[in-house]
């Protein structure tokens, strides 16, 4: 790659033609399923036309090599006169992975590796075995009936600047149609245009690739010419093209008054949105300085009861209305629409189903569903070997589907909606289920658990043991499961996110998995609690109910506390026994007791006091506590103390944990 270009087009061109690459990873699975969609066909073409102008424009040879043997194969199928083979998207869709490299080692300012030669082999055979050996430039312009030869310009800034006075001439691009205009009219009809009350011309796509051609040039790896459409009737030629108008040359500018639109009936032109890129750690940097002022707010707050004048109480009571709504603006700024994973399950699911000889559909829903841009990054993985687990685990092959009654295209569902301040992840499959037994067996096996432990398990609690790490039902490993490794992995990294996942299952019928996130983890709402002179924040979003009962009808159940909610028995357990150092003894009259939520369970925790809801910023930990099982973080209160905010799923195992060792 030349290096006397302005990083700045270096970075528009990576992410301009990362963007590309995405959409067309998806649109080629979908052209699998509809394979003379010529509006696909013309979309994809022309994506890869545009990443081989500016590859070539920033000399970018394995990109530009890349994209044009796929332009030769995309032009034969434009015609309409061939279906799309599989064995061809197989390998434009390698061509994208190829491409996607080279784009990652451009990001880490590396130069690309040179193109996979046996891909381009692949990819030039495609084209021979469909009798084509026309170059991508003049497919471009197929359609156009007889064409005209035109030399492209020579030189990066000449040929930019050969273009635009080629489009300037007649005020169309090249190849266009020119607008005619009596003379009396050409003003008027200018400032229409300048105003946006006139629609600009459209282009077709021969000469939307032509002008790419020209502001790009073709690249090293092809040597087609430039092919513009013929004069004809209401058509410019290239003499007018190239020549500006002396009429225009002569003419001085003067303002004219704008004439005032009429209602024509017809709907106004779409504006374009107007967008901005804006790096991460800047809207993090902004993220950060909201919270610092939540936190200020909070004190105020906790300071109002002080302050006996109305003035004063309604100031405040503004300047809470205000934070609240620039806290919501800023959050929003880091949101981004979960489709941007879910746009990659087709082909994960394509690839899959095809290596294990079966028949599966995808369904998405919800992919408009917004969450946080760091969430959405690391849902990634753990997305992916949930849906691979449901077409390797759940899913059966079509012979075993239709000896069970089913059809044989099994399907796997992915949808994600917004509940209140979480959302919702879900992956569900309609294959075999989970064999409750096949887990009670596995675990016994691998001295996991007892036999008679086994037994007392319900068929729910059977599927917590698929999150346990080392288990799994296959005899065999493959190179896609069966280690043992994975959904230890993908509840881990759910909970590090502030989630929790939950399992139902109905043999035969198929799997369901439940992930619940927060939608933010910058600011959290929290219940404050008090052990003895110390405050706790726990995550709001665990807290299922606060219940005042009379701690001394607890129950002991093999040696644990239990104590009955609604019918419903509950393990009881007492903060202040595992959080501080030297707790005083319990008292057994009527106590506060908070039932939260930890994947499929409820757990009941006593408290010695309540001390209200607040939305907190969690600052990390010190190196002397950094990494201690339990605590997410520290916060600062509204009245100025230090709480630690707790890690419930993570306090309950370690105390789990230490029983064992116990034992």
């Amino acid at each position: 790659m030349a290096s006397n270009f302005d990083g700045e087009i270096v970075r528009d061109f990576i992410v301009e033609g990362g963007e590309i690459l995405e959409k067309l990873g998806e649109e080629l699975v979908t052209l699998d399923g509809s394979p003379r969609d010529i509006e696909l066909l013309n979309s994809i073409f022309r994506g890869f036309h545009t990443i081989k102008g500016g590859a070539s424009f920033l000399s970018i040879e394995p990109v530009v090599a890349l994209c044009h043997g796929a332009e030769d194969l995309f032009s034969l199928y434009r015609s309409g006169e061939r279906s799309v083979d599989s064995r061809d998207i197989d390998i434009v869709l390698r061509t994208v992975d190829e491409l996607g490299a080279a784009f990652a080692e451009l990001r880490n300012n590396a130069a690309p590796k040179p193109a996979d030669p046996a891909l381009l082999l692949d990819l030039r055979q495609s084209v021979s075995r469909l009798g084509g050996n026309a170059s991508s430039g003049t497919a471009a312009a197929a359609t156009s009936g007889a064409v005209e030869r035109t030399d492209p310009p020579a030189g990066g800034q000449d040929q930019f600047t050969a273009a635009v006075a080629a489009g300037d001439a007649t005020g169309t691009p090249s190849g266009g149609q020119g607008l005619h205009a009596p003379p009396g009219h050409q003003a008027g009809a200018d400032t229409l245009a300048g105003a946006g009350l006139l629609a600009p011309p459209q282009f077709s796509d021969a000469e939307f690739e032509a002008l790419l051609d020209r502001l790009h040039g073709k690249g090293s790896a092809s040597t087609a010419p430039v092919v513009a459409t013929p004069a004809g009737p209401g058509k410019a030629t290239d003499r007018n093209r190239n020549e500006p108008s002396a009429r225009a040359a002569e003419t001085p500018i003067h303002a004219v008054p704008v004439p005032e639109p009429t209602d024509t009936g017809e709907k106004p032109l779409r504006q374009p949105e107007a967008t901005l890129r804006i790096e991460t750690r800047r809207l993090d940097a902004i993220m950060n300085l909201v919270g610092e002022l939540v936190l200020a707010r909070n004190r105020l707050l906790s300071l109002e009861s002080l302050a006996r004048d109305e003035r004063t109480s309604k100031a405040l009571n503004d300047l809470d209305l205000v934070i609240s709504d620039l806290q919501v603006a800023v959050m929003k700024s880091r949101m981004q629409p979960i489709q941007k994973i879910f746009a990659r399950f087709p082909r994960v699911v394509r690839d899959l189903a095809r290596s294990l000889a079966k028949e599966v559909t995808l369904e998405i829903s919800g992919e408009e569903t917004d969450l946080e841009k760091n969430m959405v990054e690391s849902l990634a993985d753990p997305l992916v070997h949930l849906v691979r687990n449901a077409i390797d685990h759940g899913i059966e092959t079509p012979g075993e589907r239709e000896a069970a009654g089913k059809s044989r295209h099994g399907t796997v569902n992915l949808s994600a909606h917004q509940e209140g301040d979480r959302v919702v992840v879900t992956i569900a499959d309609d294959g075999a289920g989970i064999d409750a037994a096949r887990l009670r067996d596995a675990a016994v096996r691998k001295k996991m658990l007892d036999q008679m432990a086994a037994d007392r398990l319900s068929d729910e609690a059977c599927f917590e043991l698929m999150f346990l790490p080392g288990l799994t039902t296959r005899q065999q490993a493959s190179d896609i499961s069966g280690r043992g490794v994975g959904m230890d992995v993908v509840r881990t990294k759910i909970e590090q996110l502030g989630g929790t996942i939950a399992v139902s299952s109905v043999p035969g019928s198929g799997t369901t998995i439940e992930i619940r996130l927060p939608l933010t983890l910058a600011i959290l709402p929290t219940l404050m609690i008090g052990l003895e002179h110390q405050v706790f924040a726990l995550p709001l979003s665990c807290v299922v109910e606060i219940v005042h009962i009379n701690l001394a009808e607890s129950r002991l159940v093999d040696g644990q506390p239990v104590i009955i909610i609604r019918g419903r028995p509950l393990p009881l357990f007492h903060l202040g026994e595992w959080l501080l150092r030297n707790p005083a003894g319990r008292s057994a009259s009527v106590g506060q007791v908070v039932v939260v939520r930890i994947g499929p369970r409820h757990v009941a925790f006593a408290v010695d006091d309540l001390i209200g809801q607040e939305e907190v910023v969690i600052k990390p930990l010190g190196a002397l506590v950094h990494g201690t099982k339990g605590l997410a973080g520290a916060t600062i209160t509204g009245d100025g103390r230090v709480a630690l905010v707790l890690d419930i799923p993570e306090l309950l195992s370690k105390h789990m944990m230490k029983m064992a060792a116990g034992a």
